[in-house]
């Protein structure tokens, strides 16, 4: 049996991903009850690179300049330090969505090896290259052997590492050949902008339990509030101050499934400042108060225990 293991997040609050065998550098990310109950995911980044599949449900993706739907059994590509975020169309209980994360050292061995210059690098240093969907439709074979990778990754017969390395490695030559065609294209990157997003991102994700003025957001990356306003819009079609309440509901979202804190006791750690205030924007974005969304969740993990 393959358990669920919840992302963490490390001091610049950039997402960690653990891995169960740190030997190996895979991760299966799995949706088991509660525990994987999908809310809108603000934007982030991770290191690592990952193919997500969408097993109920329909989920909206966005990067900086993409946006897919994608609906049960299609999937996706995530690059390397790509931002994105996800907003789940339909209820948490009803959109599941199963992520298989790997980086470096899993494909070639070790930063700076002759198969990381030569296979993977080019796909890190390709930004054009930010998310690929894989429709149901259209890529069928590939989306058979994330189905077997997931296979393995949750039975763990002997040999499955070998096995995941080799089916990782076929996978990566369409990657890359992924890579070399977005570079054949025009390119708008602008590295200056992107670190100032990621800083203003951990920010907020480091100071969401407190006020944030717009005036402290835009003075920990040297810009004008003017200038923070523009960089939101234009990169997350959002203003900072919807950014803020997105990732507090995120947050919240996490105390109410995995804690017994009360309703008052999450609004004040997630920064909203009262019970009543949370409870009005929290059923905004979830169309239901704190505290059912709690007895769905608990309803739920009821139901998968039998």
């Amino acid at each position: 049996m393959s358990r669920f293991t919840e992302p963490d997040r490390d001091e610049i609050e950039k997402e960690r991903i653990n891995f169960d065998n740190r030997l190996l550098h895979y991760g299966l990310y799995r949706p088991r009850g509660s525990a994987h109950l999908l809310g809108d995911i603000p934007w982030h980044w991770h290191e690592e690179f990952e193919f997500g599949q969408v097993l109920s449900g329909s989920i909206l993706y966005r990067t900086q300049h993409h946006a897919f739907l994608l609906r049960a059994g299609d999937g996706i590509f995530i690059n390397a330090s790509a931002l994105h975020a996800l907003y789940p169309k339909g209820p948490p209980s009803a959109v599941k969505l199963q992520s298989q994360f790997f980086d470096t050292d899993f494909l070639a061995g070790a930063a700076g090896s002759p198969l990381d210059i030569r296979y993977i690098t080019p796909v890190k240093r390709q930004k054009q290259l930010e998310a690929v969907p894989l429709y149901r439709e259209e890529a069928g074979e590939l989306l058979e052997k994330l189905r077997e990778g997931e296979r393995l990754g949750r039975q763990r017969e002997l040999f499955y590492e070998l096995r995941l390395r080799t089916l990782f490695s076929q996978l990566w030559e369409t990657v890359y050949s992924w890579a070399i065609q977005a570079g054949e294209g025009e390119t708008d990157y602008n590295a200056l902008e992107d670190e100032r997003i990621k800083e203003l991102l951990s920010y907020v994700q480091g100071n969401y339990s407190e006020k944030i003025a717009i005036s402290d957001l835009a003075s920990c990356v040297h810009i004008s509030q003017r200038e923070c306003y523009r960089i939101f819009q234009e990169s997350f079609r959002m203003t900072p101050v919807d950014y803020i309440l997105a990732f507090r509901i995120q947050k919240a979202q996490e105390l109410l499934l995995h804690t017994d804190k009360s309703i008052l006791e999450v609004a004040m750690e997630t920064g909203f400042g009262s019970g009543s205030y949370f409870g009005r924007i929290f059923k905004r974005y979830h169309g239901v108060t704190p505290s059912r969304y709690r007895k769905m969740a608990k309803q739920e993990e009821t139901a998968l225990s039998f």
